[in-house]
This record gives structure tokens, C-alpha cells and sequence, in this order.
């Protein structure tokens, strides 16, 4: 009987694996996985971000408690804490997030050194890594900060006077939420409870806090519209006010309610005077959503832009087209964009998740999500604010969701290496001058964004190939495409983990085409390759478009292209990277070259080896011996130089493994 019950069990294993993607879309270990947050973190491979970029960071909205296995059978609240500690750490220091105070009203719960909290402890370690603190209106208990009669914040309160309240029947049953006309006095008692959550933090702190991020989801909301519309109050406010949109109305209403609030700490506290205040899903989506013009001020512009936030939580394979209920896909994003950029805002910083389910099976997997985090980059995404929602008991293991952490940093080290674009530049736009957010073709699976800058014949091209299902074998490793572009057509290869080009015609004419993301994989990080493949453009040095070169059988076509550098002997080529091997060394350099000539290869700036380079024609791989060790997980800097001759760079390559089969 036990041996019939373990075939049973060992089918059933097997066959839910069948019914899955491929086993490699998991984390090691699949369908659970043994190795921890903190480990998986520190051996993917790490993102490869320009140095001395100027994005901002990332902002942890996956609760690092959660991350430190809060809620996981054998992890108390202490310990999870102490985990996150760790898991911060990691992700500030190779992941490009800010540090997280993940609730203001809860920030000194868990353990404390010198009655400091372990995060604000880490945020005053790192002065020079942002601090972002997370409010929420609506968790606040007035009655901490001494208002005795409001256990829960006045605008939940529904035993006040009749007269504040809307009510209104929402599927059968009567609701009641407050008016658009909450008196200032009681909304002010709520931002003063968060000004006295605030100045508990920072009396702590050694360091400003950079960004606070309030939650949003507050009442009165957008959907109330239609019963406004019906309210003798709220019609006389209106006509009074002499406003002929009711949209419009209901936004000004909002902003009011809102600033009331916000004024009463970002104001009024010293300490936050260069503080950033941004809001969830203020944004200029579709239904639902107060008007952007209005709305947005009640956020505080960054660098000249007001950043909308809107949720980009497809959550399914199936969805990330359109959007289901609250779950919002592309089409979602394409509408709010044309908005928000139609207003002048061309930078946006959205709310994502790939899925939360208690079956991981349900949620998106890696390779596609982080073809749709790209191409929401190249749409004007600088920084996102990373979610995951522990919604409920029992809590899935964070060492099986952690991989969420690591794709919009992925993302953004890309969208670090065409900032001039970012912030130089803006999506197209067609006949009607409206923006153009997507290019479709006749697949319904490929979805493209453009993004030009505005002074120079230089664009970033951003493709992904995007399944309906989590069944990898529906989706090819490549797509050629084909699309309308300057009044011609523009052949290239997208996959499902995207494709990002650089497309630019340089001083003397010629026509340059790159790829920036060659090494990315559409696997689970677990599974990506711990050897390094640079393509010999993408460096990390100021490098001049003119020593870039582009080889293709017909301009326009690059199904198959070669891009190089014609190396100089002024200028060197630098690439940093981390080795995430811990047990292997490497020991060559492998280049692939044309030309003839000695190069000078530099590691960490110690003295340099020169190699003679044999004469082709033809390209050729070559291989360097590397005579200094490499550290494990310490940043590493090689430069290379011509030291004379002529020599054409394609492509770099660093190889822990003995025999290996060059790209």
C-alpha cells in the first residue's frame, strides 16, 4: 500500500510539472525550494547598471519581513526581521533599492540595537543610499498620538455626524463613506497621527529620509462618481463653486482632502522639506481614477516631471494585454501613459507585481515579466516600486517569489544604459500627434515600444514575444519582426525575456544598431549562467557612437547584423562585473576580434598584460590568459587597449569552465 501510495505521489508530482512551464521558469529545488532569500540573492547574477548613473532607486513594496519568512512555520517575527536586515543589505547593495521602512505606524515593532530598529540602524549605516518610508492613512490610530475618541482614523470613523457621510447601495447592501466635504479639522487630527508615527523615525535618524510613499487607497474614492451625481450636497457644492465637470470637481475635492492630510507633516516637519511625496495609483488610467491634471499635484514633482503611479499587476500570463477587474495589463498602461504624457509628464515610476498566488504555477514567470518591466522602460519607467502581497495564512515561502526582487532590477540596469534617451527623449508620435506607447504587428504576441531622443537621430528599440499560458513550449526562443518605422520598415529579433536595440544614425551618416541586454535569459535567475558575455558596445566607459560599426546584409534587416568597436589607442574599453561563482576561477579572457594588433587587458588595475593578436580577416576568437585572480562577489574592473596595430572588438567573454562552447 505505502508503494502504490509514493507511485501515486511521484505521478502527481510529475504530471504537475507537465501541466507547468518548463521546470527551469522555477527556482532550484521546484515545486518548493530549500534555498533561502539571502542566498538566491547573492549567487543570481547580478544586474549590470552603468556606473554612476543618476536613476532612482528601486523601492521595496514586497515588505522585507515577509522576505525574512514572517508568518513561515519555525520563523518568528524577531527572526524574520533580522533576516530582512540581511536580505536589505543584499538590495542596496547589488540590487539598486533604497532602504525600506515599510510601515511608518509599525516601525518600531521587532528587535532593536541601542533601542534603534534593525532598518532605521541600516538606513543610518548607509547615508548614501535613499531611505523611502511607507505611510499608510489608513492603518493610523489617532489614539496613539493622543486623540482619545479615534481609535481608527477619522475618514473610517462612521459614528460621526450623519451629515459627513455619502451613502449609497454597492452590491445590494448600503454603504456609507465620507463626503468630499470632510471638514478639514477632522482630516488634520490623521495627518497629525502620521506627523507624530514620522517624528518618532526621525528622531532616530542620523540621515534625511528621501521619499515617503503613502498608499492611496483611502475613501472617498473615484467610483463614487455616479451617486455624487445624485447627492443634494454635493450638487450644491458643485454650482457654487461654478464648475462645470463633475470629473473635475470630484479631483479638486480629492486634492483638497489629501493635501490637508500631507500638509500637516510635509509641511510642518523641518526634517522633510527636500523630502519626495508620492501617492499609489495617482495616475490617468481609464476608469476609476481621479482626473491626472488635477490629482498630480498632490505628489511632489521630481526633476521638473510628476511621476504617476499607476498598478501594473497583470498577475496571469493570460492578462498581460489587457486587463481583468483590478488587474491591469498593457492596454491599462497604454491609456494612462497617453495621458499622462499628453500632460507633460514623460517619466513614470508604476506600482508592479508579477503575481501573488498560493499557486506559483498561476503567476508570470520570470522571462516575462522582465520583457514587459523593459518595455515599460523604454514608455518612461525610471524606478518602480516592487510588490509582492503576503495577503494570508499559510504565507508562501518568499525563496520561491524572490526572483520579483531581482527582474525590475534587471530592467533598470538596461534603462541605466540609455538614461540620455530617458530623460532626453519621449515616445513617437503619430499624424494626430499622439503618443505612440506600443507598435503591434500581426502577432498578438509581440508587443514593441519606441523611444527617441529629442535632440539626435538615436532611438531604443524595446521587444518582447509574450505567452497567454505558462506552457513554455508555445513560445519560440526568437522572433523575427517586422514594423513601420520613419516611413520605412525595421526588421529585427525579439524574445521573451526582451529585446532592447540601440538604433541611431551617428555624424558621418552611417547607420549603428546594438543589442543591450544579449546576456539576459528567459529562465529563473537560478539558472542563468555565472560566465560573462559583453557585447564590445555595451561598456562601461563614455564611449563615442562614431567607434561603434554595424555589418548587415540589407540596412533596415537585422536578423542578422555584427556590431563592433574599431578599438583605439586613446580610449580604453571597461567592464565591471561581480563573480557569482563561488567555487570556480577564471582563468582566460576570450575575445572576438579582426584585425591585427597587440592589446593591452588590465584587471582591477593591476599591471597590465599585453597579448599579440594574429592577423584575420575573418572574425576570431582569441583567448587571454588572466594572470590576477578574481575575487568572489567583489566588483571587478577590465580595461582594454590597443597597444598597437588595428583591431575590431565584438564581443567579450569570461568563462569559469574549462571547455566552453563560444557564442
Amino acid at each position: 500500500m505505502r508503494f502504490l501510495i509514493s507511485v501515486i505521489l511521484v505521478i502527481n508530482y510529475w504530471v504537475v510539472l507537465a501541466q507547468s512551464s518548463n521546470i527551469t521558469s522555477y527556482p532550484i529545488g521546484y515545486p518548493d525550494t530549500t534555498q533561502s532569500v539571502i542566498y538566491q540573492l547573492q549567487h543570481y547574477p547580478t544586474p549590470r547598471y552603468y556606473p554612476n548613473n543618476q536613476l532612482l532607486r528601486l523601492v521595496n513594496w514586497m515588505n522585507p519581513d515577509y522576505m525574512g519568512g514572517r508568518g513561515i512555520k519555525g520563523v518568528n517575527n524577531n527572526k524574520a526581521i533580522y533576516n530582512a536586515y540581511e536580505i536589505q543589505k543584499e538590495l542596496i547593495t547589488n540590487w539598486n533599492y533604497g532602504v525600506v521602512i515599510p510601515n511608518s505606524g509599525s516601525a518600531f515593532t521587532g528587535p532593536k540595537v541601542d533601542d534603534t530598529p534593525l532598518y532605521i540602524k541600516l538606513a543610518n549605516e548607509n547615508p548614501q543610499v535613499p531611505l523611502h518610508v511607507v505611510t499608510f492613512w489608513q492603518q493610523i490610530s489617532p489614539k496613539k498620538a493622543g486623540y482619545q475618541n479615534f481609535k481608527r482614523p477619522t475618514i473610517l470613523t462612521s459614528s460621526l455626524d450623519s451629515n459627513l457621510y455619502i451613502k449609497f447601495k454597492f452590491n445590494g447592501k448600503n454603504q456609507k463613506q465620507i463626503r468630499f466635504d470632510f471638514p478639514d479639522s477632522l482630516i488634520k487630527i490623521d495627518g497629525y497621527t502620521q506627523k507624530f508615527y514620522l517624528n518618532q523615525i526621525i528622531k532616530k535618524l542620523t540621515r534625511p529620509i528621501n521619499l515617503i510613499n503613502e498608499n492611496g487607497e483611502e475613501p472617498p474614492g473615484p467610483y463614487l462618481l455616479k451617486h455624487l451625481k445624485k447627492d443634494t450636497v454635493m450638487i450644491r457644492l458643485k454650482d457654487s463653486l461654478k464648475i462645470d465637470s463633475w470629473e473635475i470637481f470630484m479631483a479638486e475635492q480629492k486634492l483638497h482632502l489629501r493635501n490637508a492630510y500631507s500638509d500637516c507633516f510635509m509641511k510642518e516637519i523641518p526634517e522633510l522639506k527636500n523630502t519626495q511625496f508620492t501617492i499609489y495609483t495617482v495616475e490617468g488610467g481609464p476608469i476609476d481614477r481621479f482626473n491626472w491634471s488635477v490629482m498630480k499635484k498632490s505628489m511632489t514633482p521630481i526633476n521638473g516631471n510628476y511621476y504617476s503611479t499607476p498598478d501594473f499587476y497583470p498577475r496571469w500570463a493570460k492578462n498581460w494585454k489587457d486587463w481583468m477587474g483590478a488587474w491591469h495589463g498593457w492596454k491599462w498602461i497604454e491609456v494612462g501613459r497617453k495621458t499622462e504624457i499628453n500632460d507633460g509628464d514623460k517619466l513614470f515610476s508604476p506600482f508592479i507585481a508579477a503575481g501573488w498566488s498560493k499557486k506559483q504555477e498561476e503567476d508570470i514567470r520570470p522571462g516575462q515579466w522582465l520583457g514587459l518591466l523593459k518595455c515599460l522602460s523604454v514608455i518612461g519607467a525610471e524606478f518602480y516600486y516592487v510588490g509582492y502581497f503576503s495577503l494570508s495564512s499559510p504565507f508562501i515561502n518568499p525563496g520561491t517569489w524572490v526572483w520579483q526582487a531581482a527582474m525590475p532590477a534587471y530592467a533598470q540596469a538596461i534603462t541605466s544604459r540609455f538614461e540620455d534617451v530617458l530623460r532626453e527623449g519621449n515616445v513617437l508620435f503619430n499624424e494626430k500627434k499622439q503618443p505612440i506607447i506600443s507598435y503591434r504587428t500581426s502577432d498578438k504576441h509581440v508587443l514593441v515600444t519606441i523611444r527617441k531622443h529629442q535632440q539626435k537621430e538615436k532611438y531604443i528599440i524595446a521587444g518582447t514575444y509574450q505567452p497567454f499560458s505558462n506552457d513554455s513550449a508555445s513560445t519560440p526562443e526568437i522572433k523575427t519582426v517586422t514594423i513601420p518605422f520613419n516611413h520605412q520598415e525595421l526588421t529585427f529579433d525579439i524574445r521573451k525575456q526582451g529585446s532592447v536595440y540601440v538604433y541611431e544614425v551617428v555624424k558621418d551618416g552611417r547607420t549603428i544598431f546594438y543589442q543591450l541586454d544579449t546576456w539576459h535569459e528567459s529562465t529563473h535567475p537560478d539558472y542563468w549562467s555565472k560566465d560573462f558575455v559583453f557585447e564590445a558596445e555595451v561598456n562601461d566607459t563614455p564611449l563615442a557612437s562614431e567607434d561603434i560599426y554595424t555589418e548587415c546584409d540589407t540596412i533596415h534587416h537585422y536578423h542578422q547584423f555584427t556590431s563592433f568597436v574599431k578599438l583605439s589607442h586613446t580610449h580604453k574599453l571597461t567592464y565591471q562585473f561581480i563573480p557569482r561563482d563561488s567555487l570556480h576561477t577564471p582563468t582566460h579572457i576570450w575575445i572576438r576580434y579582426r584585425g591585427n594588433g597587440k592589446i593591452e587587458s588590465t584587471l582591477n588595475h593591476q599591471k597590465a598584460d599585453c597579448t599579440n593578436l594574429k592577423s584575420t580577416s575573418h572574425w576570431k576568437w582569441a583567448a587571454i590568459n588572466l594572470k590576477q585572480a578574481m575575487e568572489y562577489n567583489k566588483l571587478q574592473t577590465m580595461e582594454l587597449k590597443l597597444n598597437k596595430g588595428q583591431l575590431e572588438i565584438d564581443k567579450i567573454y569570461i568563462s569559469t569552465k574549462n571547455q566552453i562552447n563560444l557564442p
